[in-house]
């Protein structure tokens, strides 16, 4: 079973938190700029129309990814699990995010040499995009 509706809702409220968490207007972002060293990059520089394309062409694509993933894993485990479908999606992001987002982020974060400042704003952020998603899922799926 595939929700097209519920992927491209997913799809949206992954955007919306990225771009929320991300947008430089916060403190957030300066942080996050601070602590990857893109502060120094991203002063006076405009993205070209390729970096733009590959930045929120990514974002995108692991939206949908990231969506349809979850919406299938909510499915799979609410035909076994007695709890209600909000229950199970908030319960199978969490899942998502701690076994496999997060840590696919941590090893990554850490091996590239992140600082552990960093590595755990990733891990923030990841949380709160799959707890959106979750969230979209359980009362929309």
């Amino acid at each position: 079973m595939f929700n097209w509706q519920v992927t491209l809702f997913g799809t949206v409220a992954w955007i919306i938190v990225e771009s929320l968490l991300y947008n430089p207007v916060h403190k957030w972002e300066k942080f996050w700029a601070k602590e990857s060293g893109m502060e120094a990059k991203m002063e006076n520089q405009r993205m070209t129309t390729g970096e733009m394309i590959f930045t929120f062409g990514g974002t995108i694509i692991g939206g949908v990814l990231l969506s349809s993933a979850a919406y299938q894993v909510v499915y799979w485990f609410a035909k076994n699990d007695n709890d209600g479908w909000l229950m199970t999606s908030l319960q199978s992001s969490l899942l998502l995010w701690l076994g496999v987002y997060g840590v696919s982020t941590f090893v990554m974060a850490v091996y590239s040499g992140q600082s552990k400042k960093l590595v755990g704003l990733h891990l923030v952020n990841g949380f709160l995009g799959l707890l959106a998603i979750g969230l979209v899922i359980g009362f929309f799926g």
